[in-house]
């Protein structure tokens, strides 16, 4: 190789080496200048503080998180209390979250890490707006898909990316915003002891009542020996329990509740397809559970009204806070254990 073929070489090599910088920097930079390293919302820090309502929206999906006073209510759910803190880790994860790794700029390319547009039909990606007071927005993200240890152990990441901008990024912790309002808000609606109640009804149409009832033995001495829980006046002769531990399980479901989810209860509501789970605590707690079944039983809404006198009083006012005007939707296990008919609970006397 002469000199001239040497310089042309190492000519060539500074080209290609100043082309591949150029190249790196435009695909490392955000289209308003953001740099890998600083914050996906560099303001938002500050602003946090301002949010005053927070839209997610996944298709046809829009769940508004609204602030109400010091605490957060759900718009779509008539202002049902949402869960202050897992709101306030969504603003905090969307304020600390950094741009970590350039990803695509194509359009055609955004499902394949679930950054397409959010009002698309079918759509993965999740858009998140939070708003001032006035309207005024302080942050808007498309948020997708989630990538576990991106970063080592425990270093998770999101795909996010700005409407209108076509780069995509690769940030900082799990930004993962769910749609469904069980999610936001503290899904145990009733979680009592079952061990305190006393006695237990379940009203079904066309149904006797189904009775449970505590009940003790004693020895010959006079001296209480077990404590028991048992059906009264069943089962019927010539007939057996196909598990002897129905009347317990009646009471464990009864005593907790978790919502799926939760509309504001009909100011008169219809009494067809409705039954009823009413108990009462030794304290003298009692619980009315009324249940109405939707759409062939494919929704199932529960109310729930406590009373009592005196130390009941106060425990029956506290869950009145939580479920007075309020209907839950409840799971359908749930339901089918606790509307037992007769007829599901027996079987043949073996001879």
């Amino acid at each position: 190789m002469n000199a001239k073929q040497f310089v042309l070489l190492v000519i060539a090599a500074v080209v290609s080496s100043l082309l591949a910088i150029a190249s790196w920097t435009f695909s490392e930079q955000w289209s308003q200048g953001t740099l890998a390293g600083s914050r996906l919302l560099p303001s938002f820090e500050s602003d946090a503080a301002k949010v005053a309502a927070i839209e997610i929206r996944q298709g046809a999906n829009t769940l508004t998180l609204e602030k109400k006073g010091s605490g957060w209510g759900i718009k779509e759910r008539a202002g049902y209390p949402a869960d202050a803190e897992k709101v306030r880790g969504l603003l905090v994860r969307l304020s600390q979250a950094d741009l970590l790794e350039t990803k695509t700029r194509k359009a055609d390319r955004y499902p394949l890490i679930e950054l397409e547009d959010p009002a698309g039909k079918d759509a993965k990606s999740r858009g998140i707006r939070a708003l001032d007071a006035k309207g005024g927005v302080l942050a808007d993200v498309v948020v997708g898909k989630r990538r576990a240890d991106a970063f080592g152990a425990g270093k998770n990441a999101t795909y996010v990316r700005k409407p209108g901008d076509v780069q995509t990024w690769l940030a900082s912790g799990e930004i993962d915003p769910p749609t469904a309002a069980r999610e936001w808000v503290k899904p145990q609606v009733l979680e009592l002891d079952s061990a305190t109640i006393s006695k237990l009804t379940v009203e079904l149409e066309g149904e006797e009542p189904l009775k449970v009832e505590r009940v003790t033995e004693k020895d010959k001495d006079g001296k209480e020996t077990t404590n028991k829980i048992v059906f009264a006046a069943f089962p019927p002769e010539g007939k057996k329990l196909k598990d002897t531990y129905a009347a317990d399980s009646l009471l464990r479901s009864a005593a907790s509740i978790d919502l799926e989810d939760v509309r504001k209860a009909a100011a008169t509501p219809s009494a067809k397809d409705t039954s009823k789970v009413s108990f009462e605590t030794a304290a003298g707690l009692k619980l009315a559970q009324t249940i109405r079944r939707e759409e062939g039983g494919a929704a199932n809404w529960m109310s729930i009204v406590a009373s009592g006198e005196g130390d009941a009083k106060k425990a029956a006012d506290e869950i009145n806070a939580r479920t007075g005007g309020w209907e839950f939707k409840v799971a359908p296990g749930k339901v089918e254990s606790l509307l037992k008919k007769r007829a599901d609970l027996l079987d043949d006397k073996a001879s």
